[in-house]
């Protein structure tokens, strides 16, 4: 396959996770759309490790730390600037909110200590309340960062992809068993989460096969993937909880990936997903926050979302997620015009995006 469509698929892929992430929040307490939701959890975040992994390009001539500093820039920026600007409208309407969410859960008055949860970097236990989504970043910063060290410390193991998704496979294992709090950056799920990174990068490295081998493929993997997890319950990566078993969610997380990576192999051109695959933080980061209007503050809207007909709430969430995300690209236009660094962007960088 040519690297040219290579890219442009992984891109359509990509942005197909990132609406999976939206709408999967968005249907997050629609009561009709429980098992939607519990499939969506069994892989869309491990998909965007998965995809980073595929992607991932070995550059030995860049050193640690300055690897170090463009990551940084490029995920840590846009993490601390959006967690800190969401705690204005958390603190003003957060408890009013939670009570129409029917959440249970009450408001922390102590700015100090909201601020301290921003530094440490964990969405272990809605710990980033004010934007959980934003746990993803510092996780996924930590991954690209133990993902290369890893690469300089294995550059002689022929197969080394294999042997460190291997590795990471039994790591996070045994810290979800015996170790599992947490820590750091969201340390925990980032052990997890590099299997899958690894994992993405020994595909990448397997030589593509025929179309109809490749749709055999694709139709068994999704097929096991789906079954598989029907024997777990609704995973949270953000909490490192992977409900009953920790095998059967690297099972159906594992083939569910294959399966879609063969999939949207067989994808030439889809503008729209790929346009959404290139701007997978803007929508992170701030897709959120008009999901929780539009599920708490919309009379009987919010009120059918949450219990009206299955197709009602369906629908709804659906055009929900399309709004959210239409609306994080418009503040992305607006603020990166003037501010791109606070996506982590620079001027230039926009230029070239602005051409794409």
């Amino acid at each position: 396959m040519e690297k040219s469509k290579q890219i442009e698929w992984i891109n359509i892929l990509r942005g197909f996770a990132i609406f999976l992430i939206v709408f999967g929040h968005s249907i997050g307490y629609s009561k009709g759309l429980t098992g939607l939701s519990r499939y969506l959890s069994s892989f869309y975040v491990p998909l965007f490790f998965f995809i980073s992994g595929y992607l991932f390009h070995e550059n030995k001539e860049e050193k640690l730390i300055p690897f170090i500093k463009r990551k940084a820039k490029r995920i840590l920026i846009p993490y601390f600037v959006f967690a800190l600007l969401s705690l204005i409208p958390y603190y003003l309407f957060a408890g009013n909110i939670q009570t129409s969410l029917g959440t249970g859960e009450t408001t922390s008055n102590n700015i100090a200590s909201s601020l301290l949860t921003v530094f440490y970097g964990s969405g272990h236990g809605d710990t980033l309340v004010q934007n959980s989504p934003l746990w993803f970043l510092p996780c996924y910063f930590l991954v690209v960062v133990i993902a290369k060290i890893s690469y300089e410390k294995t550059k002689n193991c022929k197969y080394k992809s294999l042997f460190l998704s291997l590795f990471f496979l039994v790591i996070g294992g045994i810290v979800y068993y015996f170790f599992n709090t947490a820590y750091p950056f969201g340390f925990e799920t980032a052990l997890v989460m590099l299997f899958f990174y690894f994992l993405g990068h020994q595909l990448k490295q397997l030589p593509m096969p025929t179309n109809k081998l490749k749709l055999v493929i694709t139709i068994a993997t999704l097929s096991l993937g789906f079954i598989i997890h029907l024997f777990n319950g609704r995973i949270s990566c953000m909490n490192n909880n992977y409900q009953n078993s920790y095998i059967v969610f690297i099972l159906s997380a594992t083939f569910s990936l294959i399966g879609y990576c063969y999939l949207f192999s067989f994808f030439k051109k889809c503008t729209i997903l790929s346009y959404l695959g290139k701007h997978t933080i803007p929508i992170l980061v701030v897709h959120k926050m008009p999901l929780v209007v539009f599920q708490s503050k919309l009379g009987i809207i919010s009120t059918y979302l949450k219990t009206g007909h299955i197709l009602i709430q369906f629908s709804l969430a659906l055009l929900m997620a399309i709004i959210s995300i239409i609306l994080s690209l418009l503040a992305y236009k607006i603020v990166s015009r003037f501010l791109p660094i606070l996506y982590g962007e620079s001027r230039k960088a926009m230029l070239t995006k602005s051409k794409c």
